[in-house]
């Protein structure tokens, strides 16, 4: 999905942000564990996507609910490009650093087309993105 948005996807261009998540590992377990649930769900009674009210990043927030810290809903959420700032003003991501810089370095684009056909494509385009030592 990631090279198809960066290097495929033209009219229009699209940018994309690589951005390392801060919080407990547990959490990390319970959301995959609740994806899995979900996913295998589909099988069983199929669901269909609603851009609106229904998108990647609403069901990420649903879906996160299963942590006992999860984030409260906000009209950031609804208009996903303010995601990433919401993220940030809640501590989720590195603030040691200014928001404007971060979503300099999580920009991936370049990154990802310098990989293009690469077999480690996930590995270049979270080059930049490791956290530090």
């Amino acid at each position: 999905m990631i090279r198809l948005r960066t290097n495929y996807r033209k009219n229009p261009p699209e940018e994309v942000y690589l951005y390392r998540l801060q919080g407990p590992l547990e959490n990390a377990q319970r959301l995959f564990l609740e994806y899995m649930k979900k996913i295998n769900g589909l099988n069983e009674k199929p669901a269909f996507y609603n851009t609106l009210l229904d998108n990647c990043t609403t069901a990420i927030w649903l879906n996160t609910r299963i942590n006992p810290e999860h984030l409260p809903f906000s009209w950031k959420i609804l208009l996903s490009g303010y995601l990433p700032e919401y993220l940030y003003e809640s501590k989720r991501l590195d603030a040691r650093i200014s928001f404007p810089e971060l979503q300099r370095q999580a920009h991936i684009n370049s990154r990802a087309q310098a990989a293009d056909q690469s077999p480690d494509f996930s590995t270049h385009i979270r080059a930049a993105n490791e956290k530090p030592k």
